[in-house]
């Protein structure tokens, strides 16, 4: 039925046409929705693309590189730093993620994995972890 209902959706946009979703799925909204709107309390609160509201919160990142990663947490934006040696995870302000790459160019990146905010991630900034709005 899900796969259904996504069709049809996909088709009235094909038209031209807009459709007002309503929807606590995230996962449903994020996939489906070119626009959204985060309402607390009656209140528009933030509206937008998700690639423009994910200005609102962190990038994940994970990397592992040829040389210690030692230091990245002192550099400005990057937050929650876990180093196991050559590896490291940490959440970066989306405004300070091009300073942060470049930093870790030098110390031999083998790989590394970009994860920007989810829909529900950005909820969540306006609504606590248990769902009451903060």
């Amino acid at each position: 039925m899900e796969s259904v209902f996504q069709r049809c959706i996909h088709e009235v946009k094909s038209q031209g046409r807009t459709v007002l979703l309503s929807s606590h799925i995230l996962a449903e909204v994020e996939a489906l929705c070119d626009r959204v709107s985060i309402i607390r309390l009656g209140r528009t609160v933030e509206s937008g693309t998700l690639t423009e509201l994910r200005h609102l919160t962190r990038t994940s990142i994970a990397v592992e590189t040829t040389r210690p990663v030692d230091g990245i947490g002192r550099l400005p934006g990057v937050h929650d730093v876990v180093i196991d040696d050559h590896h490291a995870r940490f959440d970066v302000d989306t405004a300070q993620l091009d300073t942060v790459v470049r930093e870790l160019g030098p110390l031999g990146v083998r790989s590394m994995t970009s994860s920007p905010p989810t829909l529900e991630e950005l909820f969540l900034r306006h609504y606590g972890e248990d769902g009451a709005a903060s």
